[in-house]
């Protein structure tokens, strides 16, 4: 698994000791083992790992969200308030634990089915959330595993690529080609001449973004491809001497700051 950044904050074992006395439950000892030794953050991008919430899913309790009065659903409208929220996806669905249910609960955004979602612990956490990445976002292996910590540091600095009207395509296809020298066409082409400029320590890439991993940047930046014009140097201030390389560069291939 891949560290975004090295700053972290674990959560005291003692904590989740307190908090499982205070509500009666049982916390799943893979989360909490996850917990201690990494802290609450976000797992392949689409996964976000929290600390027990024992009071987010009261307030969804009376919008009748999801079905109850099928056999197959694994709690009643009454368990969905006692339910301890442990995690949430991008997307708005989240990932619970009930002290009278064995397992995880996985309340999706967009279903009014709530399913359960196997546990084993005696493997690692994250076996339970490639599960879920699998089951739920067709996740296909091999995929990158890489966990972005919480941090309160951490910044960004958002860009726009506006290319000039003489800009000209080039086959990055041949990445020992030289580069031309001529503005990028678009913002793919714009990656791969960063890919080419910069020695990156993870880098993933898809239809939608591509993302330039730096251990010694603590973060990563992302090409908006979906968008074909946005642009992210995601920092932290100890890394500001790497990150004004990047933003230099980025500038230079006619990227502008967004204030």
């Amino acid at each position: 698994m891949y560290w975004v950044s090295t700053q972290h904050t674990p959560v005291a074992a003692d904590e989740l000791a307190n908090f499982e006395h205070t509500y009666g439950i049982t916390l799943p000892t893979p989360y909490a083992s996850f917990l201690t030794q990494y802290g609450p953050g976000t797992y392949c991008g689409l996964l976000v790992i929290e600390p027990p919430d024992p009071q987010l899913l009261q307030s969804y309790a009376d919008y009748e969200l999801w079905t109850h009065d099928d056999d197959n659903c694994p709690i009643t409208a009454q368990q969905l308030g006692e339910c301890v929220v442990i995690g949430s996806s991008i997307d708005g669905d989240f990932l619970a634990v009930h002290p009278q249910v064995e397992g995880l609960l996985w309340l999706p955004r967009h279903s009014e089915v709530i399913t359960m979602k196997p546990l084993d612990v005696q493997t690692p956490f994250t076996d339970t959330l490639e599960h879920i990445l699998r089951d739920e976002f067709r996740k296909i292996e091999p995929f990158p595993r890489y966990f972005e910590p919480v941090s309160l540091d951490r910044t960004a600095t958002f860009l726009l690529f506006n290319p000039p009207d003489t800009a000209e395509a080039y086959d990055p296809a041949n990445p020992n080609d030289p580069i031309p020298n001529i503005a990028p066409a678009s913002i793919q082409v714009l990656a791969q001449r960063f890919k080419q400029h910069f020695d990156t320590n993870l880098w993933i890439e898809n239809e939608h973004t591509c993302m330039a991993f730096f251990q010694l940047l603590g973060g990563y930046v992302r090409f908006n491809y979906a968008y074909g014009r946005e642009v992210a140097i995601i920092y932290e201030p100890k890394a500001i001497a790497l990150h004004d390389e990047i933003l230099s560069f980025l500038q230079k291939e006619h990227c502008r700051v967004v204030e």
